[in-house]
């Protein structure tokens, strides 16, 4: 059975919803560079930090195909000086080839990021997943380009003492789940395609129709039958 890391998924989803999310919200005031947000009145949401090197956008993520034919993190859409607080914001900060980048909904930190760029795209090697602002999960990933495999380590995180509560570990292929070869017996792929086409549930795959079924063989038209009487 083929596993995806949580975070992946997580990661996956966020980024689709703040891809096609177009709504624009109006910049409130900057708070103190450096400064950590500042805890929100009822009622309010709370203010983004501006970090240190990092920029700001609106518009969304950039997606784009690896080498092997994977959609990666390639940058982001509208950047703005002063991140609003509605809505998902990226924020993201630059150092050579590393890159980190963190996403806030509605002023709440949700997850943290950081990797390095290679040919354009975004290859994670941690990253931090965050429920109300509290930190809930770590993940790490080595990327093994000789057997062409992602080794993921997650630990879920107890958010009331920070303590692992369990730890959990999956080998990735760089390829894409669509192009994965099964390691299933080849007589078994004459079966229900329906069967056969499900996968992780990850990007490209083929999604099964439900109720379609394989067409039983025709019957002889009525002419046919004459004939052969």
């Amino acid at each position: 059975m083929k596993r995806r890391s949580v975070l992946s998924i997580l990661t996956l989803a966020m980024l689709t919803v703040a891809a096609c999310s177009k709504e624009e919200a109006a910049a409130p005031k900057a708070p103190v560079a450096g400064a950590p947000a500042a805890p929100a009145a009822e009622g309010q949401l709370a203010k983004i930090p501006i970090l240190p090197g990092y920029k700001y956008y609106v518009g969304g993520p950039v997606m784009k195909k690896d080498a092997y034919g994977k959609f990666r993190l390639s940058g982001f859409n509208g950047e703005v000086q002063q991140p609003p607080s509605r809505g998902m914001i990226f924020g993201a900060k630059t150092d050579g080839d590393q890159l980190e980048y963190r996403v806030w909904g509605n002023g709440v930190l949700l997850g943290l990021h950081r990797g390095v760029m290679r040919g354009g795209v975004f290859w994670q090697t941690y990253a931090e997943g965050y429920r109300q602002g509290v930190l809930i999960a770590r993940e790490t990933i080595v990327n093994d380009d000789e057997t062409k495999r992602s080794k993921v380590t997650t630990q879920d995180l107890d958010p009331e003492n920070g303590e692992v509560i369990r730890t959990r570990e999956a080998s990735l292929s760089y390829l894409p789940p669509a192009d994965l070869e099964d390691d299933e017996d080849p007589d078994e792929n004459d079966e229900d395609p329906d069967e056969n086409d499900e996968d992780e549930g990850g990007e490209g795959n083929m999604v099964p129709v439900p109720g379609v079924k394989k067409a039983a063989p025709a019957a002889p038209a009525e002419g046919a039958k004459d004939a052969a009487k």
